[in-house]
């Protein structure tokens, strides 16, 4: 085999045979090192890769921390839009980095496969030092899916030594509890309404959610020329506003939950308003107006309206006076007026999407129905989270029960 490097001009590069393509010898060289060191030093890297069929490891040899950003890289990182989200990669990110790697990264992928009592003592130690149940749960179904891809389609390990593992019981922590469960009453929606009314560009935000029980990026995403139809009373769902870097995009629903769901005329009546105003802010201000475009990329760009664009126009749910775009993750600045305002800590921006939920299930609206609507990916979600099991069904069936009873 011809290996080696040399100097070209100024610059030095290696080289190496790679495999016989067509019978003909198949050479492999790059060039552009300042010194003999770095061309050497890529040389052995270059190798290395190539003789582990484009991997920068030895299965045999690898580590648990070398392994898992290998898996973040290539398993996620590039399906990002085609099955993950940006979000997921950065989650699972913070736990491969913060909590994986130091437990388990010096060990290697071949031996740790046969583990799983170095998994239980770290579930045990996270429980001792008071992580939460879901916390845990779901660091261990991260590297329960990154042990997954070792075995199918890598073919590196056989066993996942997460699978005899438990996290048990925990206490519950009742605060956690409330907060995930929280159901506005019609006070507590009224009284944030009114804090935000029609002239506030939050508004459309809170109406938006609770009328419809969209998820705060669908909200948000909505394109108030394309997505709404006032002759069928129809909504159309089929993006999410979501934050990459410093960039926002629009990006496919959550679990590509695209759907059209059915507005009543409380909804209608909020939406006519805000494109009323938004036209009339328009004309007002003319050309220093900013008008919102969808680039190539799905990016989202604001330009003003004295700038010819060719590119997408939309007319986003909510922004300022200007046009300015207003974002999810302006929201949390409502969460916090609604906390230590309003004095309502249980608030939180699924408040909204899961009290839409609640109510159709106490007032009898069919499993399936409310599945559909709310975009869940399967029944059984709908059935766990939007309980159809409230304090409210509990005494109809009591009331049911004694009716029968008593005739």
């Amino acid at each position: 085999m011809s290996e080696g490097i040399r100097k070209r001009g100024k610059t030095w590069s290696y080289y190496f045979d790679g495999a016989m393509v067509d019978g003909k010898r198949n050479k492999i060289e790059k060039g552009g090192f300042k010194t003999s060191k770095e061309a050497q030093e890529a040389r052995t890297a270059a190798m290395n890769e190539y003789n582990n069929t484009g991997r920068t490891f030895s299965p045999k040899e690898v580590s648990v921390a070398d392994y898992l950003d290998y898996w973040l890289e290539n398993a996620i990182k590039k399906n990002i839009d085609h099955g993950y989200s940006y979000r997921t990669y950065c989650d699972y990110e913070s736990k491969i980095r913060i909590h994986l790697k130091p437990a388990f990264g010096i060990y290697r992928l071949s031996t740790f496969q046969y583990a799983p009592d170095k998994i239980q003592e770290w579930i045990d130690d996270m429980k001792n030092r008071g992580f939460s149940k879901s916390m845990i749960k779901n660091t261990l179904t991260c590297l329960q899916g990154a042990l997954n891809y070792a075995i199918m389609p890598l073919k590196y390990t056989q066993n996942n030594p997460c699978l005899p593992v438990e996290v048990g019981k925990m206490p519950v922590d009742m605060d956690a509890k409330a907060h995930a469960e929280y159901v506005l009453t019609k006070e507590d929606y009224q009284e944030i309404i009114e804090r935000f009314p029609p002239s506030s560009y939050f508004n459309i935000s809170l109406v938006l959610p609770y009328n419809a029980g969209t998820r705060i990026g669908e909200t948000f995403a909505i394109d108030l020329l394309s997505d709404v139809n006032f002759k069928t009373h129809e909504i159309i769902i089929n993006k999410q506003m979501q934050k990459e870097e410093h960039t926002w995009y629009m990006k496919s629903p959550k679990y590509d939950s695209y759907r059209t769901i059915k507005i009543g005329k409380t909804l209608e009546d909020a939406l006519k308003e805000v494109i009323r105003n938004r036209r009339k802010n328009q004309m007002k201000l003319g050309g220093t107006f900013l008008k919102t475009y969808i680039m190539p990329d799905k990016s989202i760009a604001q330009i003003r309206a004295d700038v010819k664009v060719m590119h997408q126009e939309i007319m986003p749910l909510c922004t300022k006076e200007n046009g300015e775009l207003v974002t999810p993750e302006s929201f949390k600045y409502c969460a916090r007026v609604i906390h230590w305002e309003l004095g309502n800590p249980l608030f939180h921006s699924h408040a909204l999407r899961h009290t839409h939920g609640t109510i159709l299930a106490e007032n009898g609206v069919n499993p399936k129905t409310v599945m559909e609507r709310l975009g869940h990916k399967d029944i059984t979600t709908t059935l766990q989270t939007y309980t159809f099991n409230t304090e409210v069904m509990q005494q109809k069936a009591v009331d049911v029960f004694e009716t029968a009873f008593n005739n």
